[in-house]
């Protein structure tokens, strides 16, 4: 199981998702929705918004739960 790189927190397929589409499809570290807010400077509800809106579309890389 993939794990934050910034806070080190188990990480759910949705979070390893959300990083590979807002960061890069070849990343192979990830972070956590809290530290990905912080590194886009934004409020935890926009990352969550995105993970529902590609879910939405979609998107192979996301969870289908």
């Amino acid at each position: 199981m993939a794990v934050c790189k910034k806070c080190g927190r188990e990480l759910t397929q949705d979070e390893v998702a959300i990083t590979k589409r807002l960061v890069s499809r070849a990343a192979t570290e990830f972070l956590c929705v809290d530290c990905l807010a912080d590194y886009f400077r934004c409020k935890k509800s926009v990352i969550l918004d995105r993970i529902h809106y590609y879910k939405e579309m979609g998107c192979t890389l996301f969870s289908s739960n």
